[in-house]
């Protein structure tokens, strides 16, 4: 049940317009790739969320990542680097 209903808020997620500039902005970044990424295809769209739908922690990022899950429908994790420099608990 949980899983349906995070299925379903995904896709209107990643479906979504609802800010015009980060679209245009998001959409522009996909179109006009950094030289390192000019033979992939980006992603260009909100990034979709991965784990336990019933999971204790959420991590929330609103940052655009404009050349990391903007380029790869992913979210970048580097959790266990800030964990190993001592950064998070």
């Amino acid at each position: 049940m949980a899983r349906d209903r995070l299925t379903q808020l995904q896709a209107e997620m990643v479906a979504c317009r609802a800010c015009p500039r980060l679209v245009q902005w998001r959409e522009q970044v996909a179109r006009e790739k950094r030289a390192a990424f000019r033979d992939e295809t980006y992603w260009g769209r909100p990034v979709p969320s991965f784990g336990d739908p019933r999971a204790r922690l959420l991590v929330c990022g609103l940052a655009p990542a404009a050349h990391g899950g903007n380029r790869t429908g992913r979210v970048v994790a580097v959790v266990p680097k800030l964990v190993a420099q001592g950064n998070l608990p």
